[in-house]
């Protein structure tokens, strides 16, 4: 009995290590070969064209071609030129600092090109007043004192700690661009030269940044400025709030400064690693 089945088994062997099977076709071009379009040769190759509704895994290397015969990749896809050859859907969001962005060569050729954080590609988190306006905005504050201002969380793309209680932002390890923007007026007799700080984080400490505007006296007392800071934050915690205080320079107390919605913004861009 066992003669009997040993050359069968040998001959089915042999056959399943050589073959190549093709599905609509009778003229595979690899080890697996459908040709969806029934409309290659009977013998040789197909057209480029004719090739553009193949399927193919390659033997030996086990390179798989869609739209062509002759994948040079693992994964070799070709279009028609009409349709968009690749399209992925239900995707789960992913994490922009650990995640890999895809570029394409010329050839066609898919590969990584890095995180967003390794490239530097600037990520934004924008803050805005509350409300249209901040009514005598520090009127009872004098140099060196601060007010908290009213913002809301607009957009995040930073992914910031944020409460709105306090208005505090958390920011975690990396190298950030802060501009805090004012537009204000600021009507009060003899008042024409407006002084601001702001106080960014500064691992474990604060850097208080001045900005000085001068304007004319009066309801027209229309003024504004951009208080920027950059740092590489290095702490696993890294919180500040959204306190505008009243600078050292300038010669406006009291009532009468109003800040202006929208163009009174905090602006924040992670810039990487």
């Amino acid at each position: 009995m066992k003669k009997k089945l040993l050359l069968p088994v040998c001959l089915f062997s042999a056959f399943f290590a050589q073959a190549q099977v093709g599905i609509l076709t009778n003229n595979p071009q690899g080890a697996f070969h459908i040709d969806a379009g029934r409309d290659n040769p009977a013998t040789g190759a197909p057209s480029a064209a004719q090739q553009l509704n193949d399927f193919v895994v390659k033997p030996s290397t086990g390179f798989v071609g869609i739209g062509t015969t002759n994948p040079t990749n693992r994964l070799h896809v070709v279009g028609n030129g009409v349709n968009d050859p690749v399209s992925v859907s239900a995707l789960i969001a992913g994490n922009p600092a650990t995640d890999v962005l895809l570029g394409v060569t010329p050839a066609g050729v898919v590969r990584s090109l890095g995180t967003l954080e390794s490239l530097s590609i600037p990520t934004p988190t924008l803050f805005t007043l509350l409300n249209d306006t901040a009514n005598n905005f520090l009127a009872g504050e004098g140099a060196g004192g601060s007010q908290v201002v009213n913002m809301a969380l607009v957009k995040d793309a930073i992914g910031v700690g944020w409460d709105p209680a306090t208005r505090t932002i958390t920011l975690d390890p990396g190298t950030y661009e802060i501009s805090f923007v004012y537009e204000a007026v600021h009507d009060s007799p003899g008042c024409d030269l407006s002084s601001y700080f702001f106080d960014f984080p500064n691992n474990g400490t604060i850097a208080r940044i001045h900005s000085n505007t001068p304007h004319v006296v009066g309801g027209l007392a229309i003024h504004g400025g951009t208080i920027s800071y950059t740092t590489k934050l290095t702490n696993a915690s890294n919180s500040f709030s959204i306190n505008l205080g009243r600078g050292q320079a300038g010669n406006c107390i009291g009532a009468g400064m109003t800040l202006k919605k929208n163009s009174t913004h905090l602006l924040i861009y992670k810039l990487g690693a």
